[in-house]
């Protein structure tokens, strides 16, 4: 299955690896979905990252965290030169990103917006982000997700 976000990351020649999970009869609306899918890539929740999108006083944002963790929402609105963030409903979000919740990428987005990393990912050698749809996750360096994205890094996750 190709999306958007494989198409840019297959663009960019940046090593990265597909995982393709299953999906099928799952209802993502009674689990955990980060620990759902870390669990199918065998991967530690704290290098599986979820895609989280907020509004910074009129600004969209998307802030990228441990499947672990919650997003400072105050810290991710600083990273941006704002004071504070709320929330993008979920079905804005999926309207916006082009895709639905648990499958937002990073990449590809049908509404470009800056992207803030969680300072966390640098722990590891190699996180993984959405890769456009719930079924794909790309696995990729964080210091190659930073640079395809120009992304910020700050300290916006909380436990």
């Amino acid at each position: 299955m190709s999306t958007p976000a494989v198409s840019f990351l297959q663009a960019s020649g940046k090593p990265f690896r597909v995982f393709d999970t299953d999906v099928d009869g799952v209802d993502f609306s009674t689990i955990d979905i980060g620990a759902f899918f870390a669990e199918q890539m065998g991967m530690p929740g704290e290098r599986v990252y979820k895609s989280l999108m907020a509004s910074a006083q009129g600004t969209l944002v998307m802030g990228l965290v441990p499947v672990t963790q919650k997003i400072s929402l105050k810290h991710l609105a600083l990273a941006v030169g704002k004071k504070k963030a709320t929330m993008v409903p979920p079905e804005k979000a999926e309207e916006l990103s082009g895709s639905v919740i648990g499958g937002i990428s990073p990449f590809g987005l049908d509404t470009p917006m800056p992207i803030v990393i969680d300072q966390g990912a640098f722990a590891h050698p190699t996180i993984a982000v959405s890769g456009g749809s719930r079924e794909l996750k790309v696995e990729l360096t964080p210091a190659d997700l930073v640079d395809m994205l120009g992304a910020t890094i700050a300290d916006i996750s909380i436990t």
